[in-house]
């Protein structure tokens, strides 16, 4: 067999298989040199002392330190660990022998800047979202929404900073002698949720009641649904981030997030059992955008020649080299470029607004261009179906091939 033919008949089994590899490898590489040393940011919390481990839960990245200057203790540093939007962070706390917050910093984390910097910024009655914490006890419950306000457009950074706190905290009610037991958790299903559910919902009954499925009309309803309720309203969309913070551990709880978890893990299960993408061409408010772009443009070109559809495979391509660096970085924030942070959030840098104005622009002559040609969302929805189809097909084979065996017998 010439090596023109192995490319030819095996190629396309070789590059999966090569994909899938290396990101095995770039995911063990990033597990192994995970490490957090949270000692060197003591200085900062409390300057001029010294300081001394007193207990700590690693597995849970929660740290309690004694700080001492002259001889003498004067006060608490703790360390705890919250899960942001790029990942994890974390929070160091300097408290007073009574257990009262003086200081708060967050030296380590993942966090796009352009939207973490919201939090520096004045709320309500307070300079910004951490001053909140000063001057509060370890004995106060620190709940979002109740005693202290999360920053609109961070509130998964504002919830990572608030577990940080609570975290630490634990350490150090245990060592005051008066362990805090909080509220139990619950799972809160608030208006994004709802809508999130009914959106699913309704796509399902558009898609597959027979009387609808051969419509037009439901499909653009459901796009302006979702361009009006997650694109404007909440600036919530699925993208590639939602999905690689779970391979590294970096999800944040269903508690504080289930609308992450029925955003996810509905679409996904929506795919693997029905067969189809319920959220690309149907939900996604970018692409509505897009389709609003190219109707003003008057273009109908559209991705259907051999090497329009050829160079569709560069989604796969782009997916790959993104992943394998948040794998090998760890670092989740890398898969944090899409242009619908940039349009929906009206935040981003130059780099960001470039891209959005390119992709807009081009729009304008190319059918859903960032959806046929870029998009890391579709691309993985599409690598799902196919893992589906696969399956699907095996079974089959299987199934045929033992009823078979079974009538020889």
């Amino acid at each position: 067999m010439t090596q023109s033919s192995f490319w030819r008949i095996h190629g396309r089994t070789a590059i999966i298989i090569g994909a899938v590899v290396s990101l095995a490898g770039a995911w063990i590489f990033g597990q192994l040199n995970l490490k957090t040393d949270v000692a060197k940011y003591l200085d900062d919390a409390i300057p001029n002392a010294t300081f001394q481990l007193v207990s700590s839960k690693p597995s849970e990245g929660q740290y309690l330190y004694s700080a001492t200057a002259n001889g003498t203790q004067i006060g608490w540093v703790t360390a705890g660990k919250g899960q942001g939007y790029g990942g994890p962070m974390v929070v160091m706390v300097a408290w007073t022998m009574d257990g009262t917050i003086t200081n708060l910093q967050v030296p380590e984390l993942k966090e796009t800047p352009v939207w973490y910097a919201r939090l520096n910024k004045p709320l309500g009655d307070f300079s910004s979202y951490f001053s909140q914490y000063i001057g509060r006890t370890f004995s106060d419950p620190f709940t979002l929404g109740t005693d202290i306000d999360a920053t609109t457009g961070a509130t998964r950074s504002s919830i990572g900073v608030a577990q940080g706190v609570y975290g630490g905290r634990l350490l150090l009610a245990e060592q005051l002698g008066k362990p805090y037991v909080g509220p139990p958790q619950q799972i809160k299903i608030g208006p994004e949720e709802i809508l999130l559910i009914v959106a699913l919902v309704l796509v399902i009954a558009f898609r597959m009641i027979p009387g609808l499925k051969q419509k037009r009309w439901p499909r653009y309803v459901m796009l302006m649904f979702g361009l009006a309720v997650f694109g404007v309203w909440s600036s919530a969309m699925l993208s590639l981030i939602n999905f690689v913070v779970f391979p590294i551990g970096y999800a944040p709880s269903i508690f504080t997030n289930p609308f992450l978890y029925i955003m996810v893990f509905g679409v996904l299960l929506l795919a693997l059992t029905v067969g189809k993408n319920f959220w690309c061409f149907w939900i996604c408010p970018f692409s509505a955008l897009q389709e609003g772009v190219h109707f003003l443009g008057g273009s109908q070109v559209r991705p259907v020649s051999r090497l329009q559809l050829a160079l569709r495979n560069s989604r796969y391509v782009i997916l790959w080299a993104v992943v394998m660096l948040v794998f090998i970085f760890r670092s989740p924030q890398l898969a944090v470029y899409e242009p619908w942070n940039t349009v929906f959030s009206l935040q981003g840098n130059l780099a960001q607004w470039l891209l959005l104005g390119s992709v807009l622009g081009i729009g304008l002559f190319i059918y859903n261009f960032w959806c046929h040609y870029l998009c890391p969302v579709g691309a993985t929805m599409d690598i799902v179906l196919k893992i589906r189809t696969w399956a699907v097909n095996t079974y089959g084979r299987l199934t045929a091939g033992s009823a078979g065996g079974n009538r020889i017998g």
